[in-house]
């Protein structure tokens, strides 16, 4: 009996029924972000629900604290628990991951009966697909931007940054450094990345990534690496601009003025509004390119879900204009719409809000292949040993490129398998 109404209202869904409100179901959903990215999502459940006024939608949200590695492991013990949610919502740092473990359906059909998915950046979709079938719904993306409080600027009589090299900034890093009678630093002019994520325009500017350009191998020992991990080193050791990344980002440091500069995406602006902090941002500084890294959301049906259509149409709410608009006004990263990053509200800040649109030609995602999350821990492990001066850089991309193929090949291993 059971088994039958169930069956019933899967074809009704399938079908897209008139009688919605006669649909009865519980789906889960794993969100991730913070304050900005629930609201919107509960507001996105409830127009969900005025269509499916029976269906209850449980929200987790996680704040991807600890990285995307950690989200990873998290996600995947839930499905060899057979405790797996309907949706999730991800980030490109962990697509191949998934997808090379088939544990989502593919959303093709879905994406085609919605047109209103052609207002997206093409290169969403282009990220978001593996072997000929999409995975994933993009949402908000963030391009990393050198975040900059514009009062300490002005205090320090140094012009607002346009267009500049990699030796300009380090010119402007030192003007915002400030230093107490006894030499101690009160006002880091810069914060060398302590993340992944972070870190990567300053590779790409280069003209140069930590991996090849189709993620299978290790790219470390390309001497533009070296050259860039020896320009941020310069920066805490011989300039003395930046601390030596620790564990913690200096997110508050910057909202309390205490540092000038940051690497940061949109998400940022929730903080910085709320702190009321006077900031704007900027194009990464260049050496051979203006390149920077572009990393964003999506969401994600799984496989187990009993009700894969009732789960798309949460999707659809999730991923509607309403949302992306809400999102990107909240704080949350740039929507994925492009007519939601073009509303007065999202352009009102920063003062340049609309120079996140008019870099996304110049991006290249976040270096993202399936063992992901051991690539970012041996990266992350070795990049602070060397900027903290724990092992040199010529030892330190040795061992890291060594590190990483030993990956590589154990993955190659695994999907033999």
């Amino acid at each position: 009996m059971l088994a039958g109404f169930l069956l019933a209202a899967a074809s009704a869904i399938s079908a897209q029924a008139v009688h919605a409100d006669d649909v009865s179901a519980n789906l889960r959903l794993m969100a991730f972000g913070s304050e900005a990215q629930l609201t919107s999502v509960n507001h996105a459940i409830a127009r969900f629900n005025e269509k499916y006024p029976n269906v209850k939608v449980e929200v987790s949200i996680d704040p991807i604290t600890n990285g995307w590695g950690d989200y990873v492991t998290h996600v995947l013990s839930q499905f060899n628990a057979n405790n797996a949610y309907d949706v999730y919502g991800t980030a490109i740092e962990t697509f191949k991951t998934f997808e090379t473990r088939g544990i989502f359906v593919p959303l093709d059909d879905y994406i085609a009966k919605n047109g209103t998915y052609s207002d997206f950046d093409p290169s969403l979709f282009k990220y978001s697909s593996y072997q000929g079938k999409t995975y994933f719904i993009p949402i908000g993306w963030n391009n990393i931007m050198i975040n900059y409080n514009r009062k300490l600027f002005k205090d320090a009589g140094v012009d607002y940054p346009t267009d500049w090299t990699w030796d300009q900034f380090r010119e402007v890093a030192k003007k915002l450094t400030k230093r107490d009678a006894a030499g101690n630093v009160t006002q880091y002019g810069y914060e060398v990345p302590n993340q992944n994520f972070f870190v990567q325009p300053w590779f790409f500017t280069n003209g140069t990534s930590v991996l090849n350009a189709d993620w299978t191998a290790s790219n470390m020992l390309d001497p533009k690496v070296a050259e860039t991990l020896q320009f941020l080193h310069d920066l805490i050791h011989v300039d003395k601009v930046s601390p030596i990344p620790g564990k913690d980002s200096m997110d508050n440091q910057f909202a309390a003025g205490q540092v000038a500069m940051i690497s940061r995406g949109h998400w940022i602006l929730e903080n910085a509004k709320r702190a009321h902090l006077d900031m704007d941002v900027a194009d990464v500084p260049s050496k051979v390119t203006d390149t920077t890294v572009v990393g964003f959301g999506g969401y994600a049906v799984s496989k187990t879900s009993k009700y894969p259509e009732l789960a798309k149409e949460l999707v659809g709410a999730l991923t509607s204009e309403e949302t992306q608009k809400e999102e990107g006004e909240l704080g949350g990263g740039v929507p994925g719409r492009k007519s939601a990053a073009e509303t007065p509200g999202f352009l009102a800040f920063p003062p340049s809000a609309a120079l996140y649109y008019k870099t996304l030609p110049h991006t290249l995602p976040v270096p993202s292949p399936a063992n992901f999350q051991e690539v970012e821990k041996i990266f992350i492990r070795n990049y602070v040993a060397m900027m903290s001066d724990e092992i040199s850089i010529a030892e330190g991309v040795k061992r890291t490129d060594k590190e990483l193929n030993e990956s590589f090949k154990r993955l190659a291993e695994q999907q033999a398998k």
